[in-house]
């Protein structure tokens, strides 16, 4: 059994897409061979060796954050050239998709995840299961598994033993053990920073082009 776990993230190796990529390869070791690779924007021979490995692939493992409710732009020039070699070679690997975002609620995740299911579809791939993460660099307040990370871990364990025994299953949608509004007051407050740090007061949050 082998995966390519593929990182939709245009920040790379820094973001969160990335650190939910480490966790399930960890939890992956010893069970499956995996390639790891990262999307770049622009046709390269990065996205021609990442559409390469998938067709021979048993598992393609997609991880990316939620852009105005859909996926990011970076992501659509490596997807094409996947499709095209997957349909070329007659491959079929099981596709599973990780998506992430900054709101509390996992669920605003679903349609991205359902935008990349009809592309897999579309190219003959087979579904395998969706994990839709909620309230973001969260994710990386504790070990997985542990405190606030604990429902992470567990819909991790789950989606490894997907991958390694070649399963599938339904979009799993995880939000943090916190409470929802402690979690929004930490936003709140990591705003304001933000704003004094750059000479705003807090009240600038709330401009708009049209009233600033």
């Amino acid at each position: 059994m082998n995966a390519v776990l593929l990182c939709g993230s245009p920040r790379g190796r820094s973001s969160n897409s990335a650190f939910l990529l480490d966790a399930l390869e960890g939890k992956l070791a010893g069970r499956v061979e995996i390639e790891r690779c990262q999307a770049v924007a622009r046709p390269s021979e990065k996205n021609e060796r990442t559409a390469e490995l998938v067709a021979a692939c048993d598992a393609l493992a997609i991880a990316f954050p939620l852009y105005v409710d859909g996926i990011p732009a970076s992501l659509y020039e490596v997807l094409d050239r996947i499709g095209e070699r997957v349909q070329a070679a007659g491959a079929t690997p099981r596709l599973y998709v990780v998506a992430n975002n900054g709101f509390y609620d996992a669920r605003q995740n679903a349609l991205a995840i359902e935008t990349v299911w009809t592309w897999g579809d579309a190219c003959g791939l087979t579904r395998g299961r969706g994990v839709a993460v909620g309230a973001g660099e969260m994710a990386q307040a504790a070990p997985m598994g542990k405190g606030p990370s604990t429902n992470l871990g567990r819909a991790f364990d789950e989606l490894a033993d997907d991958i390694a025994l070649g399963r599938g299953g339904e979009t799993r949608f995880v939000e943090p053990n916190f409470p929802r509004v402690l979690y929004r007051l930490s936003a709140h407050h990591m705003w304001r920073q933000q704003a004094k740090a750059n000479g705003l007061q807090a009240a600038d949050l709330k401009s708009t082009p049209g009233n600033a």
